[in-house]
């Protein structure tokens, strides 16, 4: 079997690290907050929003101790997100997949390689992205001396436009086998598009990535590329669960976002209608009790998306120990999170309008940004097909076949 080596970021949180971490985010959050409307309409890929995360030390927060990290927890680096999701979605996305996709070279099953690319992050501050849409055509491998040459395009690869490693999973044409593998990004052969235009998300550098003989050195592979494979053991398929996880928080942090918004806007700029009755819009019984009912919406999927978060940090706890049937319970859970977070992120970021009046459509203001952010973070795999997966449970104890998706 192979050697699981400690995971810190799947111990209960410490709670100096934990509230140390999530102060420097709500500061990053608060510099984020000054010009996000400006760079949300630009549209530019993040550079400098990366650089500040880089300075501000958040990116080696799951990176354990004794190689340099700060040994943070999951839960952690999830209320991170969270903190920076409420301001800026797009950056918040990129920071949740930068630590899912370091954390998931621990999946692999060379300790070695594992342990010098996270003293790696922690020691030059990497970011990590990736590149794994699993409805694109497979990675292709070709063996050359020292490694493998690359070959294939990614259309959809968040964060990897502006990363230092990218991890990706390719097969050998000579041999069949698949081996997952993290390359560093400026590697020759390795091309952005720089094609990411999309109507939310904007400055998620979610554009595409192209390998085009791509070197790969040997001491970069991680091991058998199974993270997606049904027929693998349960740990390494907690991959594609753990991108449900950091949808479902940033869906729900974006809704929270947006009403907090709404609501100073309410307080400090709507005007109260003629017929109120009321002098202030924030007294108007019709204000208050479509804020009241959007605001509980969007706890009761906080609440939802929190207990699955750590019902999937404790499966990870396990390693390669766990057992198909624990992992399916979690992604029935986070299945039904994916139903509970669309509805209640969509209600909230559309509702919201008429609770701040027809001013607040206006482009600078950025309301809009919300909807945007949530409709777009929402459609990356559709909802229904995530209902049918919880009522077949329900049903029949069926649960999810692992894939990229579930």
């Amino acid at each position: 079997m192979t050697e699981h080596l400690p995971d810190t970021s799947t111990d209960a949180p410490d709670r100096a690290v934990h509230d140390r971490w999530v102060a420097v985010a709500d500061q990053v959050a608060e510099q984020l907050r000054t010009d996000v409307v400006a760079r949300d309409r630009a549209g530019a890929a993040p550079h400098a929003e990366v650089e500040l995360l880089r300075d501000a030390g958040l990116l080696p927060l799951l990176v354990p101790a004794r190689t340099g990290g700060h040994g943070g927890s999951w839960l952690t680096a999830l209320e991170v997100v969270t903190r920076v999701a409420r301001v800026d979605t797009s950056i918040g996305h990129v920071l949740g997949y930068h630590y899912l996709h370091s954390w998931r070279t621990r999946l692999g099953r060379r300790p070695e390689a594992i342990e010098r690319l996270a003293a790696g992050t922690a020691g030059n501050n990497w970011l990590w992205g990736g590149a794994g849409n699993p409805r694109d055509a497979g990675l292709e491998l070709t063996r050359t001396e020292g490694g493998y040459l690359v070959r294939g395009k990614k259309f959809f690869a968040t964060g990897a436009e502006v990363s230092d490693r990218v991890i990706a999973t390719g097969t050998d044409v000579g041999t069949g086998d698949k081996w997952g593998f993290a390359l560093p990004t400026r590697t020759e052969g390795v091309v952005h598009g720089q094609d990411w235009d999309s109507l939310g998300q904007r400055m998620s550098a979610s554009g595409s990535i192209a390998f085009e003989d791509a070197f790969l050195s040997e001491d970069d592979i991680l091991g058998p590329g199974e993270q997606t494979d049904p027929g693998a053991p349960a740990y390494p398929t907690l991959s594609a669960l753990g991108f449900q996880v950091l949808l479902g928080v940033l869906a729900v942090a974006t809704a929270e976002g947006a009403l907090r918004f709404g609501a100073e806007y309410t307080r400090t700029k709507s005007r109260a209608w003629t017929t109120s009755g009321v002098a202030e819009a924030a007294d108007d019984p019709l204000v208050r009790v479509k804020y009241g009912e959007l605001e509980s919406q969007v706890r009761a999927a906080r609440a939802l998306t929190d207990r699955a978060g750590a019902a999937w940090v404790a499966a990870a706890s396990r390693g390669w120990e766990l057992t198909h049937a624990e992992r399916g319970e979690v992604s029935v859970e986070l299945s039904a999170v994916k139903v509970v977070t669309t509805q209640a992120a969509l209600a909230a970021t559309s509702g919201v309008f008429e609770l701040t009046g027809a001013r607040a459509t206006k482009t600078g203001t950025g309301l809009d940004r919300f909807w945007r952010d949530v409709r777009t973070l929402t459609l990356h795999d559709p909802v229904a097909h995530k209902a049918i997966e919880v009522g077949d449970h329900l049903l029949g104890g069926a649960y999810p076949e692992p894939s990229g998706y579930s």
